[in-house]
């Protein structure tokens, strides 16, 4: 298997990068997020703490979903 490095500016990837996420969908956005915030706390032994954050986050749902 032959793997190639190409080498860009800066800027360039930024540019790629905001395009890339342009491109996905809110919900594809918002679980990526989930993902990232789970694998941090499994990473750091935050499981309590993302417990703690899964209510409260909870909780808001609720009151919006109300209004």
């Amino acid at each position: 298997m032959i793997k190639e490095a190409k080498l860009v500016s800066r800027e360039k990837a930024d540019r790629d990068e905001i395009a890339f996420w342009k491109e996905k969908s809110p919900q594809d956005r918002l679980s990526y997020l989930q993902d990232l915030r789970e694998q941090h706390f499994q990473l750091f032994n935050k499981k309590d703490t993302y417990n703690e954050a899964r209510k409260g986050l909870r909780r808001v749902y609720n009151i919006v979903k109300r209004t």
